[in-house]
């Protein structure tokens, strides 16, 4: 992209917006809602904002989260309340707030 009478290209564009927004750049989580057991990156991720804390992740709630679809989504129905208690647990919070950041409905399994 060149905007007409200017030698600036959408490269130089994405530096400015960057060197402007260094306060969205710093609340890029480093670690993501995933499975504990995983030890290679997530082949699919998702950013957004927080509809719970995460406290073990020191994340507020309205922060940004990383959240691991890979581990997340798309589980066997008899291996969702395992799974998502094991995350629940090493994120030091409640099931149902696994449910939450995904914005799901939260099974009643997870409510108790």
């Amino acid at each position: 992209m060149r905007i007409t009478g200017c030698n600036i290209t959408g490269k130089h564009l994405l530096m400015i917006a960057v060197m402007l927004c260094p306060a969205a750049i710093a609340q890029v989580p480093e670690q993501c809602v995933q499975a504990p057991e995983r030890t290679s990156l997530c082949p699919h991720t998702l950013y957004r904002i927080a509809k719970a804390p995460i406290p073990a992740l020191d994340i507020p709630k309205g922060g940004m989260v990383c959240l691991c679809l890979s581990d997340l989504t798309d589980l066997p129905l008899p291996q969702q309340p395992d799974t998502f208690q094991s995350i629940a647990s090493h994120l030091q919070m409640p099931v149902a707030d696994v449910f939450i950041l995904l914005e799901v409905p939260v099974p009643d399994w997870a409510k108790k």
